[in-house]
């Protein structure tokens, strides 16, 4: 149909039912119109050109448009500008086109818009809406009794609720963030849903109610599902017809407004009320309105409330198909050299903020639609979930990228330009695949390799300590010496028993009575003995001496003589500090990159101690179950953790522990107590960056798939 507009000089005329409007004046200062197709409920801006063509379109050529236009007004038009016009006309089916040509354009839209089983599946999955609701006589009823919450006095009312608000709940800041942890359940999520879609049915009629009292219809209201999730929406296109700018702002924030009211409301009554089921209410509403209203629905970058705020604010229809366009015509000057002009011409700032906006766009997007698909592979079983994950990477992401690159080759117009860019492309794809030295950086800490930490294994009372810190001491050499006037008790008591039943035993032929019984004597002397000599042991433990020979590292200087400390004081550390082992955790990423018998450096965080020079010689068979406090992150180290009612570190990832022995002969660590943490860099086999992401993508496979 595009080449009969362009063969013959006739043009159709439009359908009597569309209407022109005058529309608001465009960020440039030039004056715009709205056509409003009534049938569809669309709504299409133009501009000045284009409203000169629709004026002089009853002359049904389209040079003798152009030529009037040009003689009549300032601008310059070619025959082949109305012939576009006419395409975009035709192609929106704003023309009144009878006969065989009509008939053959319906057949052209029907078949176009036919779709394969997989296909009709596919964009349905991805987006699809129900329309729930025709408001506008419930709307008609319901204005006249909300028209108070559109005055200036609701507005102050609300404001001073959120600031009182937020200044009371400042001062209860620590009992309200706790609430959360009340609703981490079944029971609480689907509380919260209940609060959500409440806040969001309020949001949409702050919409509809908006809209009505400027006099546009709302033809329908219902939920839309953006890959199964459920979003309401609102029909709100009339809105496109108003030319006030602040009519058309107060419609797009409508909704946060509602919400933040709301949000206000709730967090003030929250601050009196006293907890109960109401409470729990109020909190919900305001804890999902503040943060799903500020987090989502401010967003700029998708074409929520956000979104058109931004677009009216400065006075930009169609912000991100423009900027979009506008920024491949960029891409593709840069790259390929084109003459071409852009989509249109724009001052150099907002030409600059197409740029970044665009780009802005596109990272918010690339991450959001990872995330969608991320999801959507958790909620559904594992080959359902790998199937539905690749549909949205590759509906959001690699097809819009593969669509672009199958443009390319028709705009070689500059083959130096593309010459260079190829040989660009093809050093970048070379560096990816290029193996490279690449070190490792792992969170470790250096130990001696034989060590003693003392506790006291019996409550008693310190009666000396007998060596300092820094000490040299022999395997054997007394220690800290210790009594228990518990146990003293107790082996005097187990004396004068072995002595009476000594004495028994000595005297039981005078007696009939104690000769019967000698077994059971013999017995209970034996218990005796075995107890005495167990008492004994305790007593000697108390008398603490050195297991291995070495240094004193450290020594408990809080306590005194004649001091009673109860089971498990830590009281010695020694320390043979002529050998020392390293230990280290790698995450499972990096685990294959590791073998036995690499070498690496240690780099103590103490600044003063020089580094130190290691070889791996052993790595953990399986994941460790928790890891040392001394790298876990909820004690200030490098390895995120969460803590069980156990308080054991257990990592979040999977991390394996490795050991490394030191090479250095001689390691000046005189200020090492026991453990001191720092960094190890072990350097892996070369690998390359492809190597590397391919690995990455392997392992999350294998380790999601269930297979």
């Amino acid at each position: 149909m595009a080449g009969t507009v362009e063969e013959t000089p006739s043009l159709p005329p439009l359908r009597e039912e569309i209407h022109c409007l005058e529309g608001p004046v465009q960020f440039d200062g030039s004056p715009s119109w709205t056509l409003q197709d009534p049938a569809n409920n669309q709504f299409f801006r133009i501009g000045w050109p284009e409203f000169e063509m629709l004026r002089r379109w009853s002359t049904g050529n389209s040079q003798q448009i152009s030529d009037q236009i040009n003689q009549e007004t300032t601008l310059t038009l070619t025959s082949a500008d109305v012939d576009q016009f006419a395409r975009f006309l035709l192609t929106n089916n704003l023309f009144n086109v009878t006969g065989e040509q009509a008939i053959q354009r319906l057949w052209q839209t029907v078949e176009a818009r036919k779709k394969n089983l997989s296909s009709w599946l596919l964009h349905n999955y991805l987006f699809f809406k129900i329309p729930l609701l025709q408001p506008d006589r419930l709307l008609a009823w319901l204005y006249p009794k909300l028209s108070w919450l559109f005055t200036r006095w609701c507005a102050y009312g609300l404001l001073a609720c959120a600031v009182t608000g937020i200044y009371l709940l400042s001062r209860q800041w620590e009992q309200f963030t706790n609430t959360f942890l009340h609703f981490f359940n079944w029971q609480g999520l689907s509380q919260y849903f209940l609060a959500l879609v409440f806040a969001k049915v309020l949001h949409e009629f702050g919409h509809a109610l908006t809209a009505h009292r400027y006099g546009c219809r709302v033809p329908t209201m219902g939920v839309a599902f953006m890959v199964m999730y459920p979003m309401l929406y609102t029909d709100a296109n009339e809105t496109w017809k108003l030319n006030s700018r602040q009519q058309r702002l107060a419609i797009a924030s409508a909704g946060i407004i509602a919400e933040l009211g709301l949000a206000a409301v709730s967090t003030l009554l929250w601050t009196f009320l006293s907890d109960g089921p109401v409470r729990s209410a109020v909190f919900l509403l305001a804890s999902s309105t503040w943060i799903l209203t500020l987090a989502i629905n401010l967003s700029p970058f998708m074409r929520f409330d956000g979104y058109y705020l931004l677009a009216d604010f400065i006075k930009i229809e169609n912000l991100q198909p423009r900027a979009f366009a506008y920024n491949l015509w960029v891409i593709r000057r840069f790259i390929f050299g084109t003459d071409d002009p852009p989509p249109e011409w724009l001052p150099s700032s907002t030409a600059r903020f197409f740029v970044f906006y665009a780009w802005g766009t596109w990272l918010y997007r690339f991450f959001l639609y990872l995330g969608i698909a991320w999801m959507v592979y958790l909620f559904f079983f594992k080959i359902l979930g790998i199937f539905l994950m690749a549909v949205e990477i590759g509906w959001f992401i690699v097809k819009p990228i593969w669509r672009e690159l199958k443009y390319w080759p028709t705009l070689i117009s500059n083959q130096q330009r593309w010459k260079s860019f190829t040989l660009f492309a093809v050093l970048a794809i070379a560096l990816l695949c290029v193996p490279l030295p690449q070190n490792i950086y792992l969170p470790a800490f250096i130990k001696p390799e034989h060590y003693a930490e003392i506790y006291l294994p019996y409550p008693a009372r310190l009666e000396s300590l007998l060596v300092e810190k820094g000490s040299h001491v022999k395997s054997g050499d007394l220690l800290a010496e210790l009594t228990s006037d518990e146990l003293l008790f107790e082996s005097q008591n187990t004396v004068q028993e072995t002595d009476i039943l000594s004495w028994q035993l000595t005297n039981q032929g005078t007696d009939a009575q104690f000769a019967k019984q000698r077994q059971i004597r013999l017995k209970q002397l034996e218990s005796v003995s075995a107890k005495h000599a167990g008492i004994a042991r305790k007593i000697e433990k108390l008398r603490i001496r050195s297991p291995i020979t070495g240094t004193v590292l450290e020594r408990n200087d809080q306590f005194q003589t004649g001091q009673w400390l109860k089971t498990g004081e830590a009281l010695i550390v020694i320390a043979d500090t002529s050998s020392y082992l390293i230990e280290a955790y790698v995450s499972e990423s990096d685990i294959g990159k590791i073998e036995v018998g690499n070498k690496a450096v240690f780099y103590p965080d103490n600044l003063e101690l020089a580094s130190i020079n290691c070889q791996l010689i052993a790595i953990d068979d399986g994941s460790s179950v928790n890891v040392p406090p001394l790298l876990a992150s909820s004690y200030g180290g490098p390895i995120a953790v969460r803590t069980d009612k156990n308080q054991a570190a257990i990592p979040e990832t999977s991390q394996y522990r490795l050991q490394f022995k030191t090479q250095d002969p001689d390691i000046k660590m005189s200020n090492l107590t026991l453990l001191l943490r720092g960094t190890l860099k072990i350097n892996s086999d070369p690998s390359s960056v492809a190597e590397r992401i391919t690995r990455q993508w392997l392992l999350l496979g294998i380790k999601q798939s269930g297979f």
